[in-house]
């Protein structure tokens, strides 16, 4: 029994002390100086095969945190943002029968198009270990 207790703990231990770093994720986005008013940001690591989504305040800021913790894993990320806001909760989410939320007119966004996906939109941020600066990306139209 004590062999199976020993077993148990050790495989909990070593397995939650090889979780990756993280390293905290905050900032603001504006497009031509003016706060990003609702809209949702994406930070995607290709190598590392991670991504996170966070939503943009009415004062352009954003956090992201998961389920694992405050920030994002250590490394290179390339960056997109819509201006689709994302759900805030269960609540938010339509009954059968009842009226969805609707959708952002795109083309009525101050956002241009190009910042929808990582591949056009040319944001990037490195993410280090524990504390990191804020991220201010001041879009262009």
């Amino acid at each position: 029994m004590f062999r199976l207790f020993a077993v148990i703990f050790f495989i909990a231990f070593f397995g939650c002390a090889s979780e990756e770093p993280r390293g905290t994720v905050t900032g603001k986005v504006a497009v031509d100086g003016i706060p990003l008013t609702e809209g949702t940001i994406y930070f995607e690591n290709q190598n590392k095969g991670v991504a996170l989504t966070g939503q943009i305040k009415s004062d352009g800021s954003f956090k992201l945190a998961s389920h694992q913790g405050a920030g994002l894993v250590v490394g290179s990320y390339k960056v997109a943002i819509s201006p689709e806001a994302m759900l805030m909760s269960a609540d938010e989410i339509p009954l059968v029968g009842k009226n969805p939320r609707k959708p952002n007119d795109v083309k009525k966004s101050p956002l241009p198009e190009k910042y929808f996906k990582t591949s056009t939109s040319e944001l990037s941020a490195e993410i280090k270990e524990g504390f990191n600066p804020p991220i201010f990306f001041d879009l262009k139209k």
